[in-house]
């Protein structure tokens, strides 16, 4: 599989893309005709959480479905927090990008210049590598690593779970998707930055974004969604993240006791465990992503050079295949082009949490879909409002 080592200088410069204005043209009332008919699709699918639509960095409209905990709870506001699964590696991704902005770490660097303690074959895999998924390294979403994992409060607390990785192929040869890739970086902030992982993001990252309900901690659990889960197997596309607090439901849609075995399946009521990572699990609203997305476009977090090789696409994730275009990853981010309309982003699913986030960049629009529930119920809806988006004919028609 072919991997390009494409950054800021062979890409289009971010500021020219957004001077280009909005080239599709923002038909008149269609991000209202989008609310309607998401509004509609939510109430027909039982979709339970929250979707927001930002135009030109604001807010256009923010609408909830569902409940916070299954039958009988509260209901899903605005200020609800989710589990973002995977979806947290953006940040990792950025905080990496400052680092190599302030001259403290390369690209280039080996890994083991900055954590200690791993394999030979894992030291020399580059901080590049490690942030497109071409490390070779795996997965240290185990259940077997599941206790650890909650008790896990830095990112330098994961280490004991990834020491022994090697790279499963020469590193830089081909895309293979690493959660432990992911919590190595997040021990690199920790080293380079003499921070906690989580207070580097919530000075660095969350604060300038002006992201005020984002953070690894699933407190104050008042604000936080239950996720609300059919179990293992139910849909599950990956486990990107340790399972946030959740209950089960069965097929007529009640509540009922973990079965026998079902491992890290538990009550949620008082449950405090399940701190974000690296790799994923942070704990984030709509309106947050949205001032994320915002200010990374607005290059308020990274110089423009440095934004437009985040997003930029570094490493083929899948070829072109039965009609579909390639898929690809920057360093953070999944990156694409849709019928000519470039993205970028990331989603996450796990047990009761499935996430969507999207910008596209040209068209100046950017779509957040946050559930908590069994993926894909967040992708589902995501595709279908994407489509809308894209094509104002079928908003205006509510043709999903």
């Amino acid at each position: 599989m072919a991997i390009s080592n494409r950054t800021a200088i062979g890409c289009m410069a971010l500021a020219a893309a957004t001077a280009a204005g909005h080239q599709a043209g923002w038909a008149a009332g269609q991000a209202g005709a989008v609310r309607q008919c998401a509004e509609r699709r939510m109430h027909e699918s039982d979709f339970s959480g929250t979707v927001s639509l930002a135009y030109r960095g604001r807010p256009e409209w923010v609408v909830t479905s569902g409940t916070i905990a299954g039958p009988a709870s509260r209901p899903i506001a605005a200020t609800t927090r989710f589990n973002l699964g995977s979806a947290s590696k953006m940040f990792t991704a950025v905080a990496v990008a400052q680092l190599v902005e302030a001259g403290r770490v390369h690209f280039g660097d080996p890994i083991g210049r900055y954590v200690e303690g791993l394999t030979p074959e894992a030291s020399k895999v580059t901080v590049r590598q490690l942030l497109t998924h071409t490390s070779g390294l795996g997965d240290f979403f185990k259940p077997e690593n599941m206790a650890a994992m909650m008790r896990a409060r830095t990112a330098s607390d994961i280490l004991p779970l990834i020491r022994d990785d090697k790279p499963a192929f020469e590193p830089g040869t081909r895309f293979s998707y690493s959660n432990s890739g992911f919590a190595l970086l997040g021990i690199l902030i920790e080293r380079v930055s003499g921070q906690s992982y989580g207070d580097y993001l919530r000075r660095r990252i969350f604060g300038p974004a002006g992201m005020t309900s984002s953070g690894l901690a699933p407190h104050p659990l008042a604000t936080l969604d239950v996720g609300i889960t059919r179990g293992p197997g139910a849909g599950i596309a990956s486990t990107g993240a340790p399972h946030p607090p959740m209950i089960l439901i069965g097929p007529d849609g009640k509540r009922i006791e973990p079965p026998p075995g079902a491992g890290s399946l538990r009550p949620a009521p008082g449950a405090t465990e399940g701190y974000g990572s690296p790799a994923g699990g942070l704990f984030s609203t709509a309106d947050d992503i949205q001032r994320f997305l915002a200010a990374l476009l607005a290059n308020r977090l990274t110089r423009p050079a440095t934004t437009a090789a985040l997003i930029a696409p570094q490493a083929e994730a899948a070829p072109a295949s039965g009609g579909q275009p390639a898929r690809f990853y920057g360093y953070g981010f999944g990156v694409g082009n849709i019928d000519g309309h470039r993205w970028f982003g990331h989603n996450g699913g796990t047990l009761g949490a499935n996430t969507e986030i999207a910008a596209f960049p040209d068209d100046q629009w950017s779509l957040v879909v946050l559930s908590n529930r069994d993926p894909p119920a967040a992708t589902k809806l995501y595709q279908e409002l994407r489509a809308l988006m894209l094509d104002p004919r079928l908003a205006a028609g509510c043709r999903l």
